[in-house]
């Protein structure tokens, strides 16, 4: 069940005249991380093994571990950091000058991980977008992209055949979640308003703090990870205009019937 507008806060639109929404744990979801870790450290392996360097395959998934560690350092000081970044630091890290060949095989590993173990659509979403669609209210996907790059995330929705009208994704607009661009470049393509539009994520500090920024109203997403007050990311006095538990809730949550 969704929670209804918290006192104080600007009601939802309801309709609204445009819909942004977030990728990962809100429209999609991996299957098996351990999995894509375990892909991503093995081709570490392949190719330091290559170079001359041999390292024992828990090894390796512990540096591309710390990779992420470092990918998220970067993401919340507004950075992109990315597959090949994560490639060229597990090299550098192993002493390895690796050619520019090396390099873009780790990273193709490193960016294709994740869907070459699976993904899968969150239970109502497909539903939800054809709801949003139905009512004619355009879409709009704003996603941070991490280890996944933009190519690789449309092609999982292509495979899902998951229907959203724009796509915003931090390796091309140059800057992550929360910052503006990210939103206003969705609300530009929508043709909306600020105060015509709702966001919908699973994280506080990005999907909720960057969506009040830009003007706009919040619902956050908890059917696969609840943000909660204790999160490492979380902002204890942010919080969305309403909390979304089941996406067949959205349509009521809207006024769409």
């Amino acid at each position: 069940m969704a929670r209804e507008t918290l006192p104080g806060v600007a009601p939802i639109p309801r309709p609204p005249r445009a819909v942004t929404i977030d990728c990962w744990s809100t429209l999609l979801r991996d299957l098996d991380s351990g999995g894509a870790l375990r892909q991503r450290g093995a081709a570490l392996a392949g190719v330091a093994g290559r170079l001359g360097r041999e390292i024992a395959p828990e090894a390796a998934m512990e540096l591309i571990d710390r990779s992420w560690a470092l990918h998220l350092d970067e993401w919340r000081g507004g950075r992109t950091f990315g597959p090949e970044g994560a490639a060229r630091w597990c090299l550098d890290e192993l002493g390895l000058a690796a050619p520019r060949p090396d390099v873009e095989e780790l990273a193709e590993a490193i960016a294709t991980g994740t869907l070459s173990v699976g993904t899968a659509v969150v239970d109502g979403a497909a539903e939800a977008l054809d709801a949003l669609h139905g009512a004619g209210i355009p879409t709009a996907l704003i996603c941070d992209t991490g280890f996944t790059p933009s190519r690789v995330v449309r092609e999982a929705l292509r495979m899902h055949s998951l229907r959203v009208d724009h796509y915003f994704f931090s390796d091309e607009v140059g800057i992550p979640k929360p910052h503006a661009p990210m939103f206003l470049a969705a609300l530009e393509a929508t043709g909306a308003k600020p105060a015509e539009a709702v966001h919908i994520g699973d994280l506080r500090r990005t999907d909720v703090a960057g969506a009040r920024a830009a003007g706009m109203a919040a619902i956050r997403f908890a059917g696969v990870h609840d943000d909660g007050w204790l999160a490492e990311d979380c902002q204890p006095d942010v919080e969305a205009d309403a909390v979304l538990y089941r996406w067949a809730d959205l349509p009521e949550l809207l006024g769409l019937r």
